[in-house]
């Protein structure tokens, strides 16, 4: 597949680049990377996104180049879409309109486009753009380098989730020395570089952490009132998970976003056995066997209820 998609970009000559909405580190960082390679390659490029990512995303190399905004109704030869092969995963319109490809490692990801290159086995989309680089014959940038290694280290927990496997540190440490930085450079910038009202943030997200079935189900919820006198946005709280996921009797941990009045956005991860994305399919949503999320309407309490319900199930 990667060799099909070699030979297209290679006969296009202007291609537009985008992400999914509400971007993380590995769209950007793989997004920014490719937009570097297509550069090198002559070609003429447009990375947009329709929304913006949060900080520190956006002080990854070359950010400042993302434009915020559609595709159409400007000619492209090509559209890359990095984990979002719909519109209303990209947030991009009228993609019908162009030839696209969809570059993804999200097993429950849409086929959208007319060439899907899907690998679940994949730890991060930037493992995927990074074998592409391979095939292309670029020559890795420190830029590039920097952007593929951060897009995989954020999807991987800085290489402590359990969708981390040897091709992923292989793959790590070849960026690292092509791109000629420590690891701890992009450790800082991802993981130690929250501002301290991000912190007070935290702290009210915590404060609502709930234990359910006999502890092995934790419970936190994000309000929007949370973001009262905070210079935040509501997407600089996706990360918070990563903390309450660390309880050693917890097998699976619900985050409830509020988006608006009785509209939550739900994240889930789990451990061990214990399928996240079995639960998020349940209410139409999807993402990995460890990480899934879904939406909900209706009130807290009530998607509490059904949605333990559901986890006490696939624990018996």
């Amino acid at each position: 597949m990667k060799t099909r998609i070699a030979e297209k970009i290679r006969r296009a000559r202007t291609i537009a680049i985008s992400s999914h909405v509400r971007p993380d580190a590995d769209s950007i960082g793989s997004g920014l990377a490719l937009n570097l390679m297509l550069q090198q390659m002559g070609k003429v490029t447009s990375y947009r996104n329709a929304d913006r990512a949060p900080h520190p995303i956006d002080q990854l190399p070359g950010y400042e180049n993302i434009r915020i905004g559609q595709i159409d109704p400007d000619p492209f030869d090509l559209v890359i879409l990095l984990e979002g092969g719909s519109e209303e995963r990209t947030g991009q319109k009228k993609l019908e309109n162009y030839f696209s490809i969809h570059i993804d490692h999200h097993a429950t990801s849409s086929d959208d486009a007319d060439i899907n290159w899907v690998v679940p086995e994949a730890a991060a989309v930037g493992e995927l753009v990074y074998e592409l680089g391979l095939e292309m014959k670029v020559s890795f940038s420190r830029d590039m380098a920097f952007n593929l290694y951060a897009a995989i280290a954020s999807d991987t927990g800085s290489f402590k989730y359990s969708n981390t496997t040897a091709s992923s540190l292989a793959i790590a440490a070849d960026l690292a020395v092509r791109g000629g930085f420590a690891p701890s450079q992009v450790s800082d910038l991802l993981f130690n570089s929250n501002p301290h009202e991000k912190i007070t943030m935290l702290t009210r997200v915590l404060s609502t952490l709930e234990l359910a079935q006999d502890q092995r189900v934790a419970m936190i919820d994000f309000q929007r009132s949370f973001l009262d006198h905070l210079n935040l946005k509501d997407i600089e709280t996706e990360d918070i998970i990563a903390i309450a996921r660390s309880i050693d009797s917890v097998q699976v941990l619900l985050f409830f976003k509020e988006i608006a009045d009785d509209y939550y956005r739900v994240s889930i991860r789990s451990r061990a056995n214990f399928s996240a994305r079995q639960i998020a399919q349940t209410f139409d949503g999807g993402g990995h066997h460890h990480a899934a999320g879904f939406f909900y309407r209706g009130g807290l309490a009530a998607a509490k209820k059904e949605i333990l319900a559901l986890i006490q199930k696939q624990l018996s």
